[in-house]
């Protein structure tokens, strides 16, 4: 066995998911999520609104994002009875805190201090992933299509993948055609902070709520006209367009909230079936993955917007959909401490292969 941790914070900032892989057979060995503090969500909550952010504030959240990441991993090894020295490197994602593609300076940054992480596990970690590709012309994301290549490489046909976390990403696998993927849009995101400025809910749990509204169609009308939405591939985008701020521009004084939760849902399910339905190949099966797996609401409305084609959990091929993403950077973090390279050109829109990351070793006494 060779074996990486990978660790994934994704769009919906709602807590660290730590995979324990081996990468010689892609295999998921133990998985574990642990929820931020409340310390360092209310610090998250402060960045993201820009609440009296300082550069302090923002250095010293990168620190304890790093020392929560090194907690998560820490357990992940008491709880699997491994030690540090079992471990070939860990792959870090970050949290990310801002994403930005389409301005003039394209930006990305994740925080979680990679040498406070490997300095409180004693294991070689690699991250900054994304940096590398933006700087070679690509999106920066989604990385998720390559590893989904990956799992799905025995067969003929096409499939996609699309992983609802706090922003919806689609992979597109055709065995007679390169990788495509990229962000679709809010995915979790403005459901959650809808329901957390309304009920003080982190989330919808099943969709629950959103069941009992009714669609506001006009409401619908206009937030599919966004430019982001209607824009062309490759594109990525980061949880901070999609805010309450942004939302906000488009609600009246009448719409109920609930009936707004409503809608919020059936955007992320109708941008990803649009998305699915103008690929120029028909797609014989979705998979789902991430948070919004467990939208049961979700899951419904997708099958009544796609009727011919099948989608499913990516669970009943028996691939986690919660720890997928945080699989992912277990390998990717294997690709760059074996020094191969990952070509994103047909994703990213990156003008090259390129070895993603940077390493933090252990230091030996």
């Amino acid at each position: 066995m060779t074996l990486y941790i990978g660790l994934m914070s994704g769009t919906s900032m709602d807590g660290i998911d730590a995979a324990l892989v081996d990468v010689s057979k892609n295999t998921l060995l133990y998985g574990i999520t642990n929820k931020y503090s409340d310390e360092v969500k209310a610090r998250m909550d402060r960045l993201l609104k820009g609440d009296g952010v300082s550069l302090a504030s923002m250095c010293q959240l990168n620190t304890l994002i790093g020392r929560e990441f090194a907690y998560v991993v820490n357990e992940l090894l008491e709880k699997a009875k491994l030690s540090a020295s079992d471990i070939s490197a860990i792959g870090s994602h970050g949290q990310t805190v801002c994403h930005n593609t389409s301005c003039d300076i394209p930006y990305t940054l994740q925080l979680g201090c990679a040498h406070t992480i490997s300095t409180l596990t004693g294991i070689t970690v690699v991250a900054d992933f994304r940096t590398r590709d933006l700087v070679l012309g690509g999106q920066g994301a989604p990385f998720a299509p390559i590893y989904h290549r990956k799992l799905f490489n025995d067969g003929n046909h096409h499939i996609a993948v699309v992983n609802v976390g706090g922003i919806s990403n689609v992979t597109f696998i055709n065995a007679n055609e390169p990788i495509r993927g990229w962000d679709i849009g809010p995915g979790n995101c403005l459901m959650d902070a809808w329901i957390m400025k309304q009920q003080g809910d982190d989330y919808d749990a099943g969709g629950a709520w959103a069941q009992q509204g009714k669609i506001i169609v006009p409401l619908l009308d206009a937030l599919l006209s966004d430019s982001f939405i209607t824009s062309a591939v490759p594109k990525s985008i980061g949880k901070e367009y999609f805010s309450l701020l942004w939302l906000e521009d488009y609600l009246k004084e009448e719409y109920k909230a609930v009936d707004v939760q409503k809608t919020l849902l059936a955007f992320t399910a109708q941008t990803i079936a649009n998305t699915i339905l103008n690929e120029r190949q028909q797609v014989e099966t979705i998979y789902l993955c991430g948070g919004g797996t467990h939208n049961l609401a979700l899951l419904h409305m997708l099958r009544e917007l796609l009727t011919k084609i099948s989608v499913k959990s990516i669970a009943e091929v028996g691939i986690s959909p919660d720890y997928l993403e945080a699989m992912m950077f277990a390998w990717l973090a294997a690709q760059t401490i074996n020094q191969v390279p990952v070509d994103l050109s047909t994703i990213t829109g990156s003008q090259q292969p390129a070895i993603l990351g940077a390493i933090y070793p252990v230091t030996k006494i």
